[in-house]
């Protein structure tokens, strides 16, 4: 056999496995049950109950969680790392976040049930802004951002846990006011946003997440998968 036979063979062999491994990687495996879940949770010491496991999309799962003293609805997300599932965040008490992974964002949430809440209304924000930035040796360029305020509202049932996609809408906008506009699923802008949330009780009050945050919170988080919601303060809407 000539050494140009053998080469052949040899990248043959090299592609075929190449092409397997990555088919590998890009598919996911079954995600894990609930034992698994604790076995490779790696971001809480405390023990839990798994309360469910949701597939945002075909590599991200929202699982939320519950103490075993049942006084602390938490949750955690895990991601298809190509070869395991992993989890990249997770945390003691959950009020609404954000989770991206590839081009895909959601807005999840474990709230306490006492804390009664019956509708959540999601905001994208911004302030008025203006900007001048350099181009070349005597130009310059000047943006004027308005004030952005959009509002998605969400009408819940029973039940501590869920999520929503991210509204469509905040993307576009977002985008529009980029100078260097990205696929991704929450563009990073130039511009300053900020994602905040409301909950309304049965009485349309609004109300604050006492119970979910009575024995305060913490978690972890690694990798570039979230944005921080903040409560909103109504005195700031237009």
């Amino acid at each position: 056999m000539t050494k140009k036979a053998i080469f052949l063979i040899f990248f043959v062999v090299a592609l075929i496995a190449g092409t397997i491994i990555t088919y590998i990687m890009k598919t996911p495996k079954a995600f894990y049950s609930e034992n698994e879940i604790i076995e490779n949770m790696d971001y809480l010491t405390q023990e839990i109950e798994v309360l469910d496991s949701m597939q945002l999309d075909e590599k991200t799962y929202f699982v939320p969680h519950l103490s075993n003293d049942g006084k602390s609805y938490g949750s955690s997300i895990w991601v298809w790392s190509g070869w395991k599932w992993e989890c990249v965040g997770a945390t003691t008490a959950s009020d609404p976040q954000i989770v991206v992974n590839e081009g895909n964002s959601y807005i999840y949430w474990n709230v306490h049930p006492k804390d009664e809440v019956r509708e959540w209304e999601f905001y994208l924000t911004s302030e008025r802004n203006y900007s001048v930035t350099s181009v070349g040796d005597n130009n310059q360029l000047e943006v004027y951002y308005p004030k952005i305020q959009m509002k998605h509202s969400v009408e819940l049932e029973k039940g501590s846990y869920g999520y929503v996609k991210v509204p469509s809408k905040w993307k576009e906008v977002i985008g529009s006011f980029d100078l260097y506009p990205a696929e991704t699923g929450i563009i990073p802008s130039s511009h300053s946003y900020m994602y905040q949330w409301q909950a309304f009780n049965d009485d349309g009050e609004s109300i604050r997440l006492e119970h979910t945050f009575r024995r305060g919170g913490g978690g972890s988080y690694g990798g570039n998968y979230f944005y921080h919601m903040t409560q909103l303060n109504p005195e700031n809407l237009e």
